[in-house]
């Protein structure tokens, strides 16, 4: 359980600086030149909540466990580890409640054991006319339900080659084509914007990313409805046939209002 209230996210952890004004992420890194390192072994998490998710797949992602300046030693961790903990904040248990009692005012150090740090990324398209192509998220999603979103967003999966591209990029361009049809052909162009952590998933890594398509609004429409047929052929549909371009906090997820700002500039 999650709560989704960014005025309360940002009073509990006061002590971190916001990303930009009013969203609940603090920002780690903006250089697009990323050195990345294997930590050791795979993460095995301190299980301090005890939930037993249900997973139709348990896939392998991209965990952070340490970052100085410009370099990230990661490992493999099963994503069922992050549904055990950075994703069970407020439920039973409340792991946030007995995070705060001890870092206070604080994120928690990468280095804690009770949160497996998956890292997310996140991605902004902004379509030929320079308008943010937000889909609605699909109201039965784990996380962000109902609210206009990100254009895609998800997991880093784990991958053998240890660069950017491989690991976060390509990422991305998966879940852009897996939620909305976007193919990495139809980008004009795509690159990171930002390196947070997010205050709701106490501290939960994220790269956002920019990008721009020169796609019409019929060939956007057209990949977009392909994409939510094979979601429903495969029984897990992710987004809505109904698309923002303009939103407030009020009707957006904290995700997307966190990437559009950080995109634009708060502009």
């Amino acid at each position: 359980m999650l709560r989704y209230d960014a005025a309360w996210l940002l009073e509990q952890y006061a002590d971190e600086i916001p990303a930009h004004p009013g969203v609940p992420y603090a920002l780690i890194g903006t250089t697009p030149d990323y050195v990345i390192e294997r930590e050791p072994g795979e993460f095995e998490l301190n299980d301090a909540v005890g939930v037993q998710p249900r997973l139709a797949y348990d896939e392998t992602i991209v965990r952070l466990a340490r970052f100085n300046a410009s370099t990230l030693r990661v490992q493999p961790c099963a994503y069922s580890l992050g549904v055990k903990s950075n994703y069970a904040m407020d439920g039973q248990g409340e792991l946030r409640a007995t995070l705060l009692a001890e870092y206070g005012r604080r994120l928690p150090l990468l280095s804690d054991a009770r949160l497996s740090n998956g890292i997310g990324t996140a991605a902004i398209i902004f379509d030929r006319d320079g308008r943010p192509y937000l889909p609605r998220r699909a109201p039965r999603q784990s996380v962000f339900p109902g609210g206009y979103h990100c254009t895609a967003s998800g997991e880093a999966v784990w991958h053998t080659k240890l660069d950017f591209q491989s690991l976060f990029t390509a990422n991305i361009q998966r879940e852009l084509e897996e939620e909305v049809g976007l193919t990495k052909s139809d980008l004009d162009w795509i690159r990171p914007v930002a390196f947070c952590r997010e205050f709701l998933r106490a501290g939960k890594p994220q790269f956002f990313f920019a990008g721009h398509t020169s796609l019409t609004e019929s060939e956007l429409t057209e990949r977009r409805r392909a994409a939510i047929a094979r979601q429903i052929a495969n029984g897990h549909q992710e987004v809505m046939d109904d698309v923002a371009h303009a939103v407030t906090p009020a009707d957006c997820t904290i995700e997307c209002w966190a990437n559009l700002m950080l995109a634009t500039g708060g502009g």
